[in-house]
């Protein structure tokens, strides 16, 4: 990582640290809490918790969760696409979206699968009550009476058992005014005179109602309650203070009882009165359903209906005509449901027709693909265009959902499988793209076979990123290279499952590893080198994020040391070069006021002593020290261009060339000068050249001299001949060249003169 860009992340990272936020990360769809703990804004039911994440990994967790969900709804589309479930498999489905932890739209996913069961009931019954529409409906039974023997109960209906005993064996009455019991009593009184006798029968009455004031039987103790203050009343007269106080226990018992038979009449009064606004309330939703002509409600009024049945009794007089307004707004629903799968199934049957016009003009544009073909834009737009409109079709009738599905992706893979033959700039990218994904199936597989099972699990999260940014391919060869990626994926976890105690173990390790590296760098932390601080923090970076994932309770806190350490670093470090930004700044100053100085030497009158004095400005100059790094490469380049200026005419002058003198003394602007520098070393190489091809010529005509002269040819005589001839038609060439240079450096000079 480059210097700049560690220190980019360090500051980066400080700012987001500085920014006030309730939770430790937040999106659209969860958020982290302080204790690691990632939540799910919107649930099935409401806020609910996903999984424990650290800080720093917790946008890893969020994707592969987002990665999750995205193939669960694939997965369950395909499956709603096919229209062919059982009861069973939607309940499968449903149970998927319940158990899978994942970040998405649950409600949406469930509402689909909601949506799809209503009209799989709807599709079951449709032609039953199709069939029964035109026939004569069946007498409904009455409603059936409300079941009245719990509330005969609770008013006091039910005889006392032990009452009817009694009265069976109580003797008659012999006239004289008084019981027999109470004769017998007042006789044994009279007889005994003994208080004991009396207290036990007031013990017993008092032991009987306070075991009668618990029980719930409301008639029956009343009944109870009122024989016992009977017999009391009818018992001795006894008069003593522990007679009163049995008394007293004896109503403290029933007023235990008044009171809570109190409590539950107004309870059961209560609950009726609960029970009537659930019933107003359901019948207020129908009404509102069928008003609105809500038709396709069938699963709610399904379990409306239920609701209703089993909402219990309402309060005496206050629920007349409920019963019969609703099973009028049953009628009404059921008599419009039966016209509306008249229509459905009428519409599914147009539906089917649509679609299997769609697939054959799919069909044919597979089929005029060949070698021929060149319009592979408008091809594909033109496909792209048909796959939308048979999506946008409704459903089919259930019976032919499976053929048509199957005939669909057969005219999708025909198509790709003819432009993969035929159209090169697909075929190169599709080969591309299944490259990049085999690749990642590969990295995958290998994943299962890492020992450092903590370190495999992040790179599993990568690899999903990665997945996804790749691009699609056709769907058949998605799905091929899907399911070896997902079947990767899944050993891998199944491994990461059963290894639970060894990932903690290579958690713990990394956690120390990471304990040392936040004790280098609080070594490197308060050094003055700055620029090997920074090697090393950058080494330190590195080193970190190479070691794998520490134990999630303590990933916060240490990278948060980690951090300030660096941070403490990077701060001492930019104010250290504020300083030497300040200093740089002036030195830039002081070698621009140098440069004038040899600007100037570079047109002295005498160019040796101009020399002299500029070796004192060049040490000056070099001493200065550092300008700003974006001024460096400019003053460097402006400070050889001048010396260059100097030490030319320097040379010219010692070199005894006329023209190079000339050109030292001449009053030129730098670039005029450097031009003709440039155009004097070609003049000089070519005269260069010149020179040698006349010494080869002279060579060659001296040979010539050593041919004896004859009638007859001479091919090596001819030979020497066409090589004089070649040398000399060179040599024009290159003087030639050399005129046209001459001409341009005068040019040159004529223009800067003026």
């Amino acid at each position: 990582m480059p210097s700049a860009t560690i220190e980019v992340f360090v500051n980066r990272t400080m700012e987001d640290s500085q920014q006030t936020s309730e939770y430790v990360y937040e999106d659209e769809q969860v958020f982290l809490t302080d204790q690691n703990n990632l939540f799910l804004k919107e649930g099935l039911e409401g806020e609910q918790k996903l999984c424990e994440v650290s800080a720093d990994a917790v946008e890893d967790k969020v994707a592969e969760l987002k990665n999750v969900f995205a193939d669960l709804e694939q997965r369950i589309h395909e499956s709603l696409e096919k229209e062919s479930l059982t009861g069973d498999d939607i309940a499968g489905l449903r149970e998927d979206v319940k158990t899978t932890v994942a970040i998405g739209n649950f409600n949406k996913l469930m509402d689909k699968i909601e949506d799809y069961e209503s009209d799989l009931d709807e599709s079951d019954a449709a032609e039953k009550e199709i069939a029964n529409s035109e026939a004569e409906p069946e007498e409904k039974p009455e409603a059936e009476q409300e079941d009245t023997a719990a509330e005969n109960t609770d008013e006091g209906s039910k005889p006392p058992e032990s009452s009817e005993t009694e009265n069976d064996e109580e003797p008659q009455d012999d006239g004289s005014g008084e019981s027999p019991d109470h004769q017998e009593a007042t006789s044994e009184t009279e007889e005994d005179s003994s208080d004991d006798d009396s207290l036990d029968y007031y013990r017993e009455i008092v032991d009987k109602a306070q075991d009668l004031s618990k029980q719930s039987d409301w008639s029956y103790v009343s009944a109870e309650l009122d024989e016992l203050s009977r017999k009391w009343s009818d018992g001795p007269d006894v008069e003593s203070d522990e007679v009163k106080k049995l008394f007293e226990k004896f109503n403290k018992a029933v007023d235990t009882f008044e009171d809570r038979r109190e409590e539950h009449y107004e309870q059961q009064e209560k609950k009726r009165q609960q029970n009537l606004e659930k019933k107003k309330k359901l019948l207020k939703e129908f009404e509102g359903i069928v008003s609105n002509e809500t038709w396709t409600a069938t699963r709610r009024v399904s379990q409306m209906k239920s609701q209703w049945n089993s909402i219990g009794q309402l309060p005496s007089d206050k629920g007349e005509g409920l019963d019969e307004r609703f099973e009028e707004l049953v009628d009404t629903f059921d008599d419009h449901k039966v016209d509306r799968l008249v229509q459905k199934r009428q519409q599914e049957e147009d539906n089917l027709m649509g679609k299997l016009t769609v697939l054959e003009k799919m069909e044919r544009v597979a089929e005029n693909i060949n070698h021929e073909t060149t319009e592979w834009e408008e091809i594909a737009e033109k496909f792209e265009d048909l796959t939308k409109q048979w999506k946008e079709i409704g459903k089919v009738p259930r019976e032919k959902s499976d053929e048509v599905w199957e005939r669909y992706k057969k005219a999708q893979d025909n198509y790709y499988d003819q432009k993969y033959k035929y159209d090169p700039d697909h075929q190169s990218k599709v080969d591309r793209f299944s490259h990049k994904k085999e690749k990642i199936c590969e990295e995958a597989e290998q994943l299962v076979e890492m020992d450092d099972i903590a370190t495999a699990a992040r790179k599993v999260n990568k690899l999903h990123h990665r997945w996804k940014k790749v691009g699609n391919l056709p769907q058949r060869l998605e799905d091929k290279l899907w399911n070896r990626f997902k079947s990767a994926t899944d050993a891998f976890n199944e491994k990461k499952a059963n290894n639970q105690d060894k990932i903690e173990e290579q958690e713990e390790e990394h956690y120390q590893q990471k304990l040392e590296l936040i004790d280098k760098a609080n070594a490197v932390k308060d050094t003055d080198d700055f620029e090997k601080g920074h090697s090393k923090m950058q080494s330190f970076m590195d080193r970190w994020k190479k070691i794998g994932p520490v134990p999630r309770k303590k990933s916060n806190k240490i990278w948060k040391k980690f951090k300030g350490a660096m941070d403490e670093f990077y701060d001492r470090r930019r104010e250290h070069f504020k300083e030497v930004e300040e200093e740089r700044k002036e030195n830039l100053e002081r070698k621009k006021e140098l440069l004038e100085k040899l600007h100037e030497l570079g047109q002295h009158e005498d160019p040796i002593e101009a020399v002299d004095i500029a070796k004192e400005v060049q040490e000056k100059f070099k001493n200065v020290g550092y300008v700003p790094i974006e001024k460096k490469n400019e003053m460097w380049k402006k400070y050889r261009e001048a010396c260059d200026v100097i030490y030319d005419r320097m040379r010219a002058a010692k070199s005894g060339d006329k023209f190079d003198q000339e050109l030292a003394k001449a009053n030129l602007d730098q670039e005029d000068r450097n031009e003709i520098q440039k155009l004097r070393k070609k003049y000089k190489k070519l005269k260069k050249e010149v020179r040698s091809l006349e010494k080869e010529a002279i060579r060659y005509k001296e040979k010539k001299t050593y041919f004896t002269p004859s009638g007859d040819g001479n091919s090596l005589l001819d030979e020497v001949d066409e090589k004089i001839a070649s040398a000399e038609e060179k040599i024009e060439t290159k003087e030639e060249k050399m005129d046209e240079l001459t001409k341009k450096m005068d040019l040159i000079r004529r223009d800067s003169g003026d």
